[in-house]
């Protein structure tokens, strides 16, 4: 009876064993299964913290004009004299103290640091001063003095305004000044102190890099060595394998230009500062016919003023031969009797005094209808002035309204 006993405890102890090894396998399995699906779920993760970052790195370029620098110790904060810093500054961009694990890198160029303030280099104006265009002036030689209309004064005061808005834009720095660098960056990549990423043998400049030190938490490859004066991060493409895991996201200097949106705010800024310029050459030009016009009248006036000289100087010689020819027959009568050789030389004198008083009173009449004339021509000007001033404000306005925004939305 013990025996038996023995038996059965005995098979259960055995039993008991092979259910512990099953177990045990099964743990095993699951394990390796745990451990197999848990880094494509960190992956996604990764991506997503490198995308945030990419994201707040140019947003800084939106608020700043300019590119972070990097934070030279795990504080999060900036530090632009440390050419040797590698780290994101993750306060300076507003992101949590996890972005601190990243490495980031910035091109920081001779004459194309990205990380700079850049000088003021783009303004509605294409930095040509307009304060030389001036206001239409008075004739007060005239009397009444020749003047443009209330309305052509109106429109040159708005086009001063506008200059005066535009003028002070030339010192204003923003987002296209910097575009305006990292164009140049972008023509003339091969500049010393580049920011690279690649290899010895193979590497391209970027504008930006941003590199998450993966599952080991540790960075590898040629993110781990270097100084940012030399510094060259791995392509982001590179295959990871058991001695490498990073995920490196590397940003050139023409997809930057696009994805700022660089490239469609310095054209539609150049386009309108263009029509400014044109608008301004056309307003330089209406003045000059303005004052042609004005000319106009007075040459019409001194013509005026001639043609009245001629009618009194006729009205005179009329006189005059009128006097002389009673005086000659008369003189005649009393010596010898009208002879028909004096009466035919004083109706001649007669007929041409008579006849140059005619012309006189025309030359005044055509003189008159010419200054009409002029003034109708100076009248219409003026219409014509204040549409070319008020064009020109219209699109210097613009275009400085256009150098305001900047790369905003």
């Amino acid at each position: 009876m013990k025996r038996s006993l023995r038996r059965e405890l005995g098979f259960s102890m055995v039993e008991l064993a092979v259910v512990l090894a099953i177990i045990g396998i099964i743990g095993i399995f699951v394990w390796r299964w745990v451990v197999s699906t848990r880094e494509p779920m960190q992956r996604p993760a990764m991506l997503r913290q490198l995308g945030e970052a990419q994201a707040a790195v140019e947003g800084f370029v939106l608020a700043h004009h300019r590119l972070p620098c990097p934070a030279a110790n795990a504080s999060g904060n900036e530090t632009c004299g440390d050419v040797t810093a590698v780290r994101l500054p993750w306060k300076s961009l507003g992101l949590s103290s996890a972005f601190g694990q990243f490495h980031y890198g910035v091109n920081r160029g001779a004459g194309l640091d990205l990380a700079a303030a850049p000088a003021a280099a783009v303004s509605p104006d294409l930095n040509i001063d307009f304060t030389g265009m001036p206001v239409i002036p008075t004739y007060p030689t005239f009397s009444p003095p020749i003047v443009a209309s209330a309305t052509v004064t109106a429109a040159a005061a708005r086009a001063q305004a506008a200059i005066i808005a535009a003028s002070a834009r030339r010192v204003a720095v923003n987002g296209l000044d910097w575009c305006r660098v990292l164009r140049g960056f972008a023509s003339n990549s091969a500049v010393a102190g580049t920011l690279t990423a690649g290899n010895v043998t193979d590497s391209m400049p970027v504008a930006y890099v941003l590199v998450h030190p993966g599952a080991n938490n540790q960075f590898d490859g040629n993110n781990a060595v270097g100084a940012s004066a030399t510094w060259r991060f791995d392509f982001p493409g590179r295959p990871q394998d058991a001695n490498y895991d990073d995920l490196t996201l590397a940003v050139g200097p023409a997809d930057l230009d696009a994805r700022i949106g660089c490239v469609g705010r310095l054209s539609e800024m150049q386009a309108t500062a263009q029509g400014a310029y044109a608008a301004y050459d056309s307003a330089r030009v209406m003045q000059e016919y303005w004052a042609l016009r004005v000319f106009d009248i007075t040459a019409a006036e001194s013509a005026v003023q001639s043609a009245e000289s001629g009618v009194a100087t006729a009205a005179l010689a009329l006189a005059v031969a009128t006097a002389s020819g009673v005086i000659s027959i008369a003189s005649a009568a009393n010596s010898e009797g009208v002879t028909a050789f004096v009466v035919s030389i004083a109706a001649a004198n007669l007929a041409v005094a008579i006849a140059q008083t005619v012309f006189a009173a025309k030359a005044l009449d055509d003189a008159k209808a010419a200054l009409q004339v002029a003034k109708e021509k100076q009248v219409a000007t003026d219409t014509y002035a204040t549409q070319v001033y008020d064009t020109f404000t219209q699109v210097l306005t613009n275009a400085t309204k256009l150098d305001v925004k900047g790369l905003n939305p």
